[in-house]
């Protein structure tokens, strides 16, 4: 069984976040409360709000002090088009400057683009041997993409190792169960699941809702319970409500019985073949 470089199952990610500044503060508070209730994970990119949601997230830090930083894993990602050698190191400098967090305890390639993945690696071996980095990975990866950026890696003779690989996965979006996740197993790869309630359509599912409801859970518990069943994982559901912030929170904990679960099978199979790799 792969031993997770995660400290916490369960993060808050930030996606579509910092897009207005309509939703600033309440946006921010969010943050601020997941931290505050004991989230120590926090997903974010370059990308999201063209920086803005990882501005907010030095906000957060920045008003919940500096001993917060100690306790959280803070996850960023280079967009491919910035992926060269020299573009990844200035990406990830802008990213570590708009949170003022110092460091990153992760950084991941978005998705694959023009510049060689050879290139990519040797920049984030940089980051990681200058300190600001403390560990690599890759998002929206295919077992094919997988085994080409590992092969990369050799290549370039990295001394450290692909921890993760972040890619949609839910109760309606099962295709990595097929090929990609016992890749992911066997390669100690953990598997960092955001969209892990189906981009909110899965809170409408009226077979969800009664199994929920007869588990004495609420949907997103048992959709992100789910989720974590698979050892590997991690979720990084987005919401900006308190009592939903709470209410995930609390499904880190949750396990799910075996009757539960053969329902949930019935209700979203498990995928018979290859399928194109989810992506939203």
């Amino acid at each position: 069984m792969t031993t997770l470089s995660f400290q916490s199952r369960l993060g808050l990610g930030t996606w579509q976040m910092g897009e207005s500044m309509r939703s600033e503060v309440e946006e921010l508070t969010a943050i601020a409360s997941a931290i505050a209730m004991g989230y120590r994970l926090i997903d974010t990119a370059e990308m999201y709000g063209s920086g803005q949601a990882e501005t907010l997230i030095g906000k957060a830090l920045k008003h919940a002090g500096k001993s917060a930083r100690d306790h959280l894993q803070i996850v960023s990602k280079v967009l491919p088009s910035n992926a060269s050698t020299k573009g990844t190191i200035a990406a990830c400098e802008r990213s570590i400057k708009r949170m003022g967090c110092d460091y990153l305890d992760c950084y991941l390639l978005h998705w694959q683009g023009s510049h060689s993945y050879e290139s990519t690696l040797e920049g984030m071996i940089m980051l990681q041997e200058r300190g600001l980095i403390r560990s690599y990975g890759i998002s929206n990866f295919d077992a094919s993409d997988v085994n080409a950026w590992l092969a990369a890696e050799r290549n370039v003779g990295s001394p450290y190792a692909t921890i993760c690989n972040q890619v949609y996965y839910a109760l309606n979006a099962r295709g990595i169960e097929y090929d990609l996740l016992p890749l992911m197993k066997e390669k100690g790869m953990a598997l960092m699941a955001y969209s892990p309630l189906g981009a909110g359509s899965l809170m409408r599912n009226s077979q969800l809702v009664a199994l929920a409801k007869q588990a004495g859970l609420t949907p997103a518990q048992v959709a992100l319970a789910w989720v974590l069943r698979q050892p590997i994982a991690v979720a990084i559901p987005k919401t900006i409500h308190a009592d939903r912030l709470e209410e995930n929170l609390e499904a880190s904990e949750i396990l799910l019985d075996a009757r539960i679960l053969e329902e949930l099978d019935r209700a979203f199979p498990p995928p018979l073949k290859k399928t194109p790799l989810h992506i939203i």
